[in-house]
C-alpha cells in the first residue's frame, strides 16, 4: 500500500506482535523485497522498486 513500511504498520495491519512483525519483515529484506534502512531508533523498509515507479511516473 505504502513504498515504505515499520514494524509497527505491520503490527497494527496484520494484528501481529512486534517479534512477528520483525520476523516477516526481515525476511523481506534478506529476500530482496525491501531494503532496510535505519534511522535513529526505528527502521524502515524501502519497496525500492516501487519508489522507483514512482518517480518515473511523478506529477
Amino acid at each position: 500500500r505504502h513504498p515504505y513500511t515499520r514494524i509497527e504498520f505491520v503490527v497494527n495491519d496484520l494484528k501481529v506482535t512486534r517479534q512477528t512483525a520483525s520476523k516477516y519483515l526481515e525476511a523481506l529484506a534478506e529476500h530482496g523485497f525491501v531494503e532496510k534502512h535505519q534511522s535513529g531508533r526505528s527502521n524502515y523498509y524501502i519497496n525500492v522498486p516501487l519508489v522507483a515507479l514512482f518517480m518515473e511516473n511523478g506529477p
